[in-house]
């Protein structure tokens, strides 16, 4: 049996510090290129020094070893051992590349019977006035696309909306002929095809899987999952699951639109006529054994309503695609890993809900099937207020895992967001998962190679090619602290959301025209975002799950769904229209029992079988009477509350209806709040509250998700509890340790900042005079209390710096890697009758030539560096040649015998050596040194091509030429040791990596009552400081600032002063090499430092 739990004896307080593996970064490794042991023991080796906790062992593009084979499962142990050493959590990946189904298309090309089906429906409409004119049925026929039927409904317009009767005729054997009506009237005419998925929908030119199919997704288990056997020693142990991707009941075009895309190169906009829905082969038969009824006359009422009023057939059909697929895909792979010690995880196609309704059917019944409810992030940003569309996938996932009761919340996060992504979006993205419920981060991605193509596969990388790699350490233990704190605490809401999936299924489509933005999906996404501005918590709902939920009275009314769990007395209906009669009867009973219902936009009328339905309506008016707006009904021990937006808007123009419904929600809240605050800086709305329990402590986690700082004072006063004085504590997420705040302390957030406090009893109280001593607590952590001063960012008292001085503008500057000259203008020749190494029969060559220019003063500066005696191997000794996605080799026979390689390189001329593996951003790139061909003023660089009766060698990507250089257009010239700021300017354009500014000054020792402190206004966009060569430590975002008072004058008396040395390591986006922009790099803002008067308690402390 499958267990979620973690392990009693975990503490989070010890933990904290420095995180287990299984709350650290759990990263997709794209293993895309030849799999070399040497490699990748290097690779995994280097991601546990820098903290990440485990990986997902992923088949991606660019990967040369065939997907299953012997090479790549023994390439897959391998890696298991090298993690099971190192204590790492190893995840693993069931398909090749990406959507999960198809064995990266070999499944379905293997079986064409398993091939995605789709449901087209396309229309003829019938004009009464043109009766008794015929009808062409004149619908194309198209390979792979098989007629179910021709139905003709009679059909009438009420309320400006189109409705069909519900009983067609049936004219399927007329289709190329004509059709006349038998007596006069409008009428619509559907031809509904079984249509394949098209090739290419996947990658390889594949055809996605049927996933309402349980005999395909079963040949996909046993050719997928059952080789992954062979790994079987390491299950419920390094190995801990496997994660499937983006599987859906309809793929992506299903997901983003509503047609059958064909695009050809004939045609790329080629789409097939219609709307699609979801289908499979057998389905009318099978239909018709598990709901009894004949499909075919109903699926007129996918696109219509009905006359008669009846919303059975459309519900049904989602219910049923929904069940086959939940237990034939997602049950089907749970029951598998269960059955073999792991856990199933993964995400699908999540937002919106109607893309949900579409792709997955009912997202909250696929999310109960994983043993840890997951979501993706991928893109930059939060959303905003007019579209806060980053909340509902991951809410929805986390409000799974709180109803479900499952320990963690995964998400696929930071992908495609591109190079420039730095470390401060980074921050704020995953602050904002984290708030939401994410407590297991899987970044999108770390790249085995770079190699060609493989960089430009949904970039960034976490990884080894980027600048802040030998930062990611700091990043990597603040993950692991946001996911511990998440995973070991609990939120506990009071106020449930009914998910809107039943409005919605009604709403996509009508009048034969597809709705993608349905009211209910809009509204449920803004009063999703209203609510976290209110500092109201609260969890997603779904019918499926109040029908199993125990209905709570007396002291703590409400839902519950969880053996122990909390209660939820509030439950929130966002403009839900249509809902089951056997949910409405509970709502009563919740109601009664003391529960609160409050129906928002709407109250509902449509039941899932009947438009105005008697029987929900009796209900409805049992728990709203007539539905006036704001009046709060008492009914039993509980109350309902109708809020309509159209009156609060007549009421209040220039209010945000929304915001006023949340100033209602408010007092009906039971908890109070953890404490209370002042606003300072900001408005209310820009800091986000939610609060956490654990074994005794609340924690209130506080997240400014605006672009502006926020500043708060507590209002917290101080009290006695059992135990003795309850105290604030801050578990501080970038240094992992805890310290006590005062009651009245002034908080600052920068842009993006979450800060994490709890509440617990102490017995060594403060005095009247606020001074208390430093006490460990049962981590070994001193926990002490601080004032402003140990707030970074944050405004000072006037008087309390006592001294500053400015750092001088020029810094000593050097580069810790080679500096680039990008190669990406060539003039190209093919066929090149005049080439340094010509060939005219057999075979061609195409030349590629550029020019560049070098000063004397380098060129000199390079010959004495290259002639020195005695001088140690570096990278930086002479320029080389760096080219990306070249294989060079000797063509077999006529190459071999003219000693030639498929590709040369000539520089001034000269012939240049083979290339060898490169060591400067890839071990897959090639280069050459070339500083010996080398000549002042203008250099000629040649790239020959050859093909002797072979294919051609392509030059698809950038060259690079790397070395000791500055960069200034394309002259390179000697590089400065005195730089004013940021590098770009300074001849690094190109440069992406990290680069040390130092300077020295004289500095007197502080005083005791003094801390000193460096301060760079900004930097670019990650930062180690060293001081005297001792570790200060690393900045990833702002505020840049450390304090350095350790450092200062140990042994000196008060008032002397010393030589002290400042290095401050920077590091840049890969957006300057890879994306050719010369964005601001390293140092961008000027320096100080700042000698500060300490808080009194932390001299007391001292003293003590």
């Amino acid at each position: 049996m499958m267990t979620n739990t973690l392990p009693a004896s975990d503490d989070i307080i010890r933990q904290f510090n420095n995180p287990a593996a299984t709350y650290r970064p759990q990263p997709f490794w794209f293993l895309n290129h030849k799999l070399e042991r040497q490699e990748l023991e290097q690779q995994i080796s280097a991601m546990h020094e820098q903290g990440v906790g485990g990986v997902v062992l992923h088949a991606r593009h660019g990967m040369q070893a065939e997907y299953l084979s012997s090479e790549f499962m023994d390439a897959l142990s391998f890696c298991t051992e090298e993690c099971r050493k190192r204590g790492m959590d190893v995840w693993l990946y069931d398909e090749d590349n990406w959507p999960s189904g198809t064995l990266g298309g070999k499944l379905t090309r293997q079986h064409p019977e398993y091939r995605m089906r789709y449901l087209r429906i396309e229309e003829r409409r019938y004009s009464a006035a043109d009766w008794p004119k015929p009808l062409t049925l004149d619908f194309q026929p198209y390979d792979h696309n098989e007629l179910i039927a021709i139905l003709a409904y009679r059909a009438e317009e009420q309320g400006g909306e189109w409705l069909l009767h519900p009983e067609p005729l049936r004219i399927t054997e007329q289709l190329g002929d004509v059709w006349t009506p038998g007596s006069e009237g409008d009428y619509v005419v559907l031809a509904c095809w079984s249509c394949e998925i098209a090739e290419g929908m996947t990658f390889a030119g594949g055809y996605y899987l049927d996933t309402l199919n349980p005999e395909a997704v079963q040949t996909f288990i046993r050719l997928s999952y059952e080789p992954l056997l062979q790994l079987q020693q390491h299950y419920s142990s390094t190995i801990k699951g496997v994660f499937t991707d983006e599987p859906g009941l309809m793929i992506h075009d299903g997901f983003f639109g509503v047609e059958a895309i064909r695009t050809e190169v004939r045609d790329v906009e080629a789409t097939l006529p219609g709307i699609v829905f979801a289908w499979t082969r057998g389905m009318e038969e099978r239909y018709l054994a598990d709901n009894g009824v004949d499909l075919i006359p109903l699926l007129g009422a996918l696109l219509y309503h009905l006359t008669d009023g009846s919303l059975t057939a459309r519900q049904q059909y989602y219910d049923t695609i929904t069940r086959w697929y939940v237990e034939g895909y997602h049950g089907a792979i749970r029951e598998w890993c269960e059955r073999n010690g792991l856990l199933y995880i993964g995400h699908t196609l999540e937002e919106p809900v109607w893309g949900q309704a579409r792709s997955q059917g009912n997202q909250t019944r696929v999310l109960q099937q994983f043993h840890y409810a997951g979501v993706d992030y991928l893109t930059a940003g939060i959303g905003s207020k007019d579209n806060p569309h980053r909340i509902v996938s991951v809410k929805t996932a986390a409000s799974v895992a709180q109803l479900e009761n499952k320990a963690r919340v995964i998400c696929e996060s930071f992908g495609a967001s591109g190079h420039a992504y730095s470390m401060r979006q980074r921050r704020l993205d995953a602050n904002f998962m984290a708030f939401l419920g994410v407590n297991l981060f899987i970044p999108h991605a770390f790249y085995y190679s770079f190699a060609g193509y493989r960089k430009t596969d949904f970039p960034p990388t976490e990884f080894k090619h980027a600048p802040h790699w030998p930062h990611y350490r700091a990043f990597a233990d603040y993950i692991g602290r946001l996911s511990l704190l998440g995973a070991r605490t609990n939120r506990s809401p009071e106020v449930l959301l009914l998910s809107p999936i039943r409005t919605v299924y009604q709403d996509m489509f009508a009048s034969g025209v597809s709705e993608r933005k349905p009211n209910a999906d809009t509204l449920f996404q803004l009063l999703s975002d209203r609510l976290l501005r209110s500092a109201i918590d609260y969890d997603y709902v779904d019918e499926c799950q109040l029908a199993v939920a125990d209905i709570i009275g007396r002291e703590r009314p409400g839902f519950r769904f969880a053996e122990r769990g909390g209660t939820y007395p509030l439950l929130v209906l966002p403009c839900i229209r249509v809902m089951s009669r056997q949910l409405a009867v509970r709502l009563l009973s919740f109601v009664q029992s003391g529960g609160t219902l409050i129906a928002v936009g709407t109250i509902p009328q449509d039941s899932e079988s009947q438009h105005n339905d008697p029987e929900l309506k009796r209900v409805m008016e049992q728990l709203f009477g007539e539905g006036g707006h704001g009046d709060r009904r008492f009914i039993g021990d509980g109350s309902t509350l109708f809020y309509s937006l159209e009156q609060a808007k007549r009421d209040n123009q220039d209010a945000d209806p929304l915001e006023s419904l949340c100033a209602l929600l408010k007092p009906l809240l039971k908890q109070q709040p953890l404490f209370s605050y002042t606003m300072l800086e900001g408005g209310l709305e820009d800091l986000i509250v939610v609060e956490r329990g654990e074994s005794g402590r609340r924690y209130a986690w506080m997240m400014n998700w605006s672009e502006q700082e926020v500043a708060i004072r507590l209002d917290h006063r101080q009290e006695k509890g059992a135990a003795g004085e309850r105290i604030i504590e801050e578990w501080r997420l970038e240094h992992g340790d805890v310290r006590a705040v005062r009651n009245d302390a002034v908080l600052t957030f920068s842009p993006g900042e979450l800060r994490v406090f709890s509440m617990k009893e102490r017995e060594d109280t403060v005095d009247d005079g606020g001074e208390a001593g430093s006490k460990a607590d049962s981590s070994g952590t001193a926990a002490r209390r601080f004032d402003r001063s140990d707030v970074l960012g944050m405004p000072r008292r006037a008087g309390e710096r006592s001294k500053e001085i400015q750092l001088e503008p020029l810094w000593h500057y050097e580069a810790d890697q080679p500096n680039v000259l990008l190669l990406d203008r060539w003039q190209v020749t093919l066929n090149d009758r005049q080439s340094k190494m010509n060939a005219t029969m057999p075979g061609q060559v195409n030349t590629y030539h550029t020019t560049f220019h070098m000063t004397k003063e380098l060129i000199e500066w390079l010959n004495a560096r290259s002639e020195a005696p005695g001088r140690s191997p570096s990278r930086h000794r002479g320029v080389e040649l760096v080219l990306d996605d070249v294989h060079q080799n000797v063509p077999s026979h006529i190459g071999f015998l003219q000693r030639r390689r498929n590709l040369e390189i000539f520089v001034n001329g000269v012939r240049q050596p083979a290339l060898g593996p490169s060591s400067w951003q890839d071990p897959y790139y090639h280069s050459v040194e070339i500083t010996s061909s080398l000549q002042p003023g203008l250099n000629e660089l040649e790239i020959l091509t050859v093909s002797l009766l072979e294919p051609m060698q392509e030059i698809s990507f950038p060259a690079f030429l790397i070395g000791p250089f500055a960069v200034h257009g394309t002259a390179l010239t000697v590089e400065p040791r005195q730089v004013a700021g940021e590098w770009c300017a300074e001849g690094y354009p190109f440069y992406a990596g990290t680069a040390c500014y130092s300077q020295q000054l004289k500095l007197p020792r502080p005083g005791i009552e003094e801390q000193v402190w460096l301060e760079v206004n900004d930097i670019r966009e990650t930062a180690r400081l060293f001081v005297n060569d001792q570790d200060a430590g690393i900045r990833l975002w702002p505020p840049y600032r450390w304090d350095i008072t350790r450092f200062i004058g140990e042994g000196m008396e008060e008032g002397a002063s010393e030589a002290v040395t400042l290095r401050i390591q920077a590091a840049n986006t890969l957006e300057n090499l890879y994306g050719k922009r010369a964005l601001p790099s390293g140092i961008t803002g000027s320096s100080r430092i700042v000698y500060m008067e300490r808080d009194r308690i932390e001299r007391s402390m001292e003293r003590d």
